[in-house]
Formats: structure tokens, C-alpha cells, sequence
């Protein structure tokens, strides 16, 4: 059953994902980028900020984001964005076409949305926001696996939660994009664990079987980080409620930001 109420005005899924890892960039930090392999989110910022440069700065950007994005206390997740957009906005200043550097802006925002209050969320105005860094992103890069998940994350998350045709949400839209992330990076875990979380959050009966299958998909792909680790176990748990029920289930896409 889709919620029209807005509880949050969209999920940090869109902070897909969607969120928290995405495409890869030009030539980030190495000892940066490893420690973010690891799970070392925290080091793996200060590292990429210290070496400086747009896309040392997108990479610190995304490490807080997948912080955030695995942080349980809404406050501390919040600080973990509001440092990420910092950084990220950094870097889309120094390089304008940076596709990483919209994507998690998008990202941040989206989850200082999601982890605030419903009144909060919309008198900042964060879904306006993520919007037109997504559409930035896919401007530069139309085809670009992340960023259509991310945008099909705020497509279903702002109709299912503020209702369809908010701030211009469409859910068809949303799940025709995930789908196409899905099939353009069919080996990406997160993309394809979000693309089934929201989709059967929406709650579309003819999108069932889909979402199903997206999510088994998910289940068989080896984690290549840390972070795909923390997704894949999310994943493992979501399985398992649905195997226990549709209140199992709804239980479980209601705990999620």
C-alpha cells in the first residue's frame, strides 16, 4: 500500500545508492581510494581532501556518503552529509563536468532529506535540489548507470512518499530508469538492491515479479568493497522478511531512511 504522506520527502536511496558508491572518475588518490575499499570512510576523506583536486574531492564526498548512508543515528548522518556536499560542491566548482561531483551532491542532499523531520525535509527544499543536480548529472552523462538509478530512486521515493507528480515525480520514469541502471551495470550490487527496495516499496502490483528478480540478482553478485559488503547484508535481511510476509516486509522497507 503507497504512502502519500510525506514521513520523508525522499530516502537517502536515492541516496542510491544510490547512493553512496558511483561511476568511476578520473584519477582519485590511490592510498584514498584504498582505504575506502576497506571501509575507512573517515581516513579515506581526510586522505582525498589532504591530496586536493576535483576528483580527490568527489572521491571524499562519496566515502562520507557511504558513511552516512550506513549510519544508523540520524544526526550523525546528517553531519556526514553536510561534509560530503561540502566536498562535492567543491569539486563541481573546480570541475564543472564532473559527473561524480552532481551525483554526490545529489547524493548529500538527498540524505540531509532524508534524515531530517517531513516539515524539515520540505522547507528545505531538498527535493528541488537533488532534482536539479540529477538532471545535471544526466545531462553530462545521459547513459551513465548511476545516475539514472539515483534519479529513479527520487522518482519513486518522492511519489511514493509526497505523492506522484510531486516536485515533478514520476514513478513510471523512476522505474524505467532503475531498470536501465540495472541492465547497463547488471554486476553492481547497490544499484541492483535499491532498484528492488524501491520498486517494491512503491508497491506497484505489476512491478512485483521485477523487483523480485532484481533483488536475487543482487543476492548472487560478489561485493567488491566494503561498502557492497554492508548492501549485500541488507539485501540478505530483506530476503528474509519477504520469505516471512508482506508485514515482514513492509516492516523492513519502513525502517529504511
Amino acid at each position: 500500500m503507497r504512502n502519500a504522506i510525506p514521513q520523508r520527502v525522499f530516502s537517502c536511496a536515492f541516496t542510491t545508492a544510490f547512493l553512496a558508491v558511483s561511476a568511476a572518475f578520473a584519477a582519485p588518490d590511490e592510498a584514498a581510494h584504498e582505504l575506502f575499499t576497506s571501509g575507512d570512510y573517515e581516513t579515506a576523506a581526510d586522505q582525498a581532501v589532504l591530496i586536493g583536486g576535483p576528483e580527490n574531492l568527489a572521491l571524499a564526498a562519496r566515502a562520507l556518503n557511504a558513511s552516512a548512508y550506513l549510519e544508523a543515528d540520524n544526526k550523525r548522518a546528517r553531519k556526514m552529509a553536510k561534509r560530503a556536499l561540502k566536498h562535492s560542491q567543491s569539486a563541481a566548482q573546480q570541475d564543472p563536468m564532473l559527473v561524480e561531483a552532481h551525483l554526490q551532491a545529489a547524493i548529500s542532499t538527498a540524505q540531509l532529506g532524508a534524515r531530517r523531520s517531513p516539515v524539515r525535509a520540505f522547507l528545505s527544499g531538498s527535493a528541488g535540489k537533488t532534482r536539479k543536480l540529477l538532471d545535471a548529472a544526466l545531462m553530462a552523462e545521459p547513459e551513465n548507470a548511476w545516475a539514472l538509478s539515483s534519479s529513479g530512486a527520487w522518482h519513486l521515493e518522492v511519489s511514493r512518499r509526497a505523492g506522484v507528480g510531486r516536485f515533478g515525480s514520476d514513478p513510471w520514469v523512476g522505474r524505467r530508469q532503475f531498470l536501465a541502471a540495472h541492465t547497463l551495470a547488471p554486476d553492481n550490487l547497490p544499484i541492483a538492491y535499491e532498484c528492488a527496495l524501491r520498486m517494491l516499496a512503491y508497491d506497484e502490483p505489476r512491478w512485483r515479479e521485477e523487483g523480485l528478480a532484481v533483488l536475487y540478482a543482487a543476492l548472487k553478485i560478489t561485493p567488491k568493497n566494503a561498502f557492497e559488503v554492508a548492501v549485500r547484508t541488507r539485501a540478505f535481511r530483506f530476503s528474509e522478511a519477504i520469505e516471512k510476509g508482506r508485514a515482514a516486509e513492509r516492516a523492513f522497507i519502513l525502517a529504511q531512511p
